[in-house]
């Protein structure tokens, strides 16, 4: 009895070796799909994750989280993964600048860790120090008190009368939108408030006596200088650990720049053309 079409054309399907294999990776990738799927609504909570809770908990807090906060700990983590898997679900950290700036941070973070020594040898770091001696020098600093006037004769005649009894120093002279009385001030910092002219003149103003009128970029002042610390080059041993710090940082910076230079050569840009505007 001849078989119809149909049933030939069945049992030429079940004989094909080709039709089974795709039938079984058919089947094979629906089962690897759903076990995705399922696996997108398990989330496990096992020992690594509970101690990585409880050290960033002692991190902010220099304590371990007691039970109740562990608890909580755990809760806000199951709320956040939540969340952030049904951001994805829903494709939300597509095309986030806010997301795709966090993650480049992230990686130039781990460009920057890569393979720096934690505590480099101690030539090292006095090597460094030599190269970048200038860094670490003391800056120049002023301590004084000031009265300010809108001309030289009240600011001459405020001197006379201070040097004789500056009780009421602060009541003399006009209003002033700045300090009355600086401490410890770099030269740079004053520079920028009063002029280079004022600072040139407490460097040889006489200490503990009013002297003036000495002029800035607001007028004339009677001065009082208190301190003045030229400062200049500081010893290795008293900044030993800036000196460590900074050193990590240069590592730091010039791993990652390395790093990106590296992934920079293997990416190809090309600029598509533009049409001219009509």
């Amino acid at each position: 009895m001849n078989k119809s079409p149909f049933r030939r054309l069945l049992h030429a399907l079940v004989t094909d070796r080709f039709v089974w294999f795709l039938v079984i990776g058919l089947l094979l990738f629906g089962l690897d799909r759903w076990r995705q799927d399922a696996d997108d609504y398990h989330i496990i909570v096992d020992l690594p994750l509970l101690e990585k809770l409880a050290a960033q908990w002692q991190g902010q807090t220099q304590r371990l989280p007691d039970a109740n906060e562990l608890d909580a700990l755990v809760e806000g983590y199951v709320r956040e993964e939540i969340l952030v898997r049904e951001a994805r679900r829903l494709n939300l950290d597509q095309d986030d600048v806010i997301i795709r700036r966090r993650l480049a941070q992230k990686y130039e973070f781990f460009l920057a860790d890569a393979d720096v020594p934690i505590e480099p040898a101690a030539d090292t770091l006095d090597a460094f120090f030599e190269i970048n001696r200038a860094r670490y020098r003391l800056p120049e600093t002023f301590s004084f008190n000031h009265v300010f006037f809108d001309n030289e004769n009240e600011a001459r005649a405020a001197v006379t009368q201070l040097n004789a009894d500056e009780t009421d120093w602060r009541s003399l002279g006009l209003p002033f939108m700045l300090n009355r009385s600086y401490r410890t001030v770099t030269a740079e910092r004053l520079a920028v408030e009063m002029g280079d002219a004022f600072v040139a003149a407490l460097r040889t103003a006489p200490e503990a006596r009013w002297s003036g009128p000495v002029a800035s970029a607001f007028g004339v002042h009677a001065v009082k200088l208190v301190a003045r610390d030229a400062g200049g080059d500081v010893a290795f041993d008293d900044v030993v650990a800036r000196v460590a710090r900074d050193w990590q940082i240069y590592q730091q910076t010039a791993a990652r720049d390395s790093g990106m230079n590296e992934l920079r050569a293997k990416y190809k840009v090309e600029l598509a053309p533009v049409d001219p505007l009509p």
